[in-house]
């Protein structure tokens, strides 16, 4: 299936407007500020991508770098802070400053833990056959504190965009170089079978991990882009229960992106229909699927290839 790019830089590949042409130039993101992060290429030709979201055939706008889901000086973070600490006024501060910070005398304060915001933090591994496992991330860790900024609770946070095959490169130096061709073919694809390998695994993973902890009260929240929610539940095959808010719980919270916006501004982000489950309910409908194929189908296909 073909695919292209969306979006470049922060901005629609057909906005023209000084802004968007100010980050072509500059290769920066306007979601968290500075360059680009995220490079492709060899190991001596790399590139700034920056490439946030591929199209596919229908026009749905892909997201593929996880920084695309942090517009709004990280609007996220704050939405997710209010759900898992059922307040509607967070102040998130930086982890590892929170101890000089001076809060108002009103909202929650919450303390963060994640790239840009004290960094990630790591849970060692256990010793396995005499040797340790490598440790575990989470990509955010939101921390409640209380008035004397004493640690009450705390919620985890995981961020998944889609990953690609394929390549857009040559689609993307036609954008800088100012020839944009909507029509135009792109080998570059997304990675859907990644939700079976990798994502799913790890949500399960993490999430029984964080059962564990007393003070996750709200358990696991799991923020990615529609169209991979989608996908993870079309792989689940079944309808997921639905349950409050505990510390085994999954809350999958997904991203929607405007098809179109005006010049000058990067496409809406929302919240779309977030759904709070438990880690088993996920774990029991990933191994025991029911939208399997018919009974037979690969002896069909077998016997079809024989001829």
């Amino acid at each position: 299936m073909a695919r292209k790019i969306r979006e470049l830089f922060g901005y629609q590949v057909e906005d023209n407007s000084p802004a968007a042409q100010a980050a072509r130039a500059g290769q920066s993101c306007p979601f968290i500020g500075g360059l680009c992060s995220k490079e492709i290429g060899s190991k001596h030709n790399r590139i700034r991508s920056g490439v946030c979201s591929i199209a596919d055939r229908d026009g749905m706008p892909i997201v593929i770098c996880p920084t695309r889901l942090y517009a709004d000086n990280y609007a996220m973070l704050f939405q997710v802070a209010k759900i898992a600490f059922k307040s509607q006024s967070v102040i998130l501060v930086d982890g590892r400053k929170v101890s000089s910070y001076i809060p108002p005398e009103r909202g929650t304060l919450v303390a963060v833990f994640g790239k840009g915001w004290g960094g990630e933090l790591k849970v060692p591994g256990r010793a396995t056959a005499g040797k340790r496992t490598s440790g575990f991330f989470v990509d955010w860790i939101l921390a409640r504190l209380d008035g004397d900024k004493r640690l009450m609770e705390f919620a985890a946070i995981e961020v998944q965009t889609m990953d690609t095959i394929g390549s857009y490169r040559e689609e993307r130096e036609a954008i800088l170089s100012g020839v944009v061709e909507t029509s135009r073919n792109t080998s570059v694809g997304a990675n859907w079978e990644n939700v079976n390998k990798r994502i799913l695994p790890q949500l399960i993973y993490k999430g029984h991990l964080l059962e564990r902890e007393a003070l996750c009260q709200s358990g696991l929240f799991f923020l990615c882009p529609e169209p991979v929610y989608q996908k993870i539940m079309d792989r689940l095959g079944t309808s997921l229960a639905i349950y409050p808010l505990k510390n085994n719980s999954l809350t999958f919270i997904p991203v929607r992106m405007n098809r179109s916006g005006p010049s000058g501004s990067p496409l809406p982000l929302a919240i779309h229909s977030p759904i709070t489950t438990t880690v088993n309910q996920v774990q029991i409908a990933f191994s025991s699927p029911t939208n399997l194929p018919e009974a037979g189908a690969y002896e069909k296909a077998i016997r079809s290839a024989l001829g």
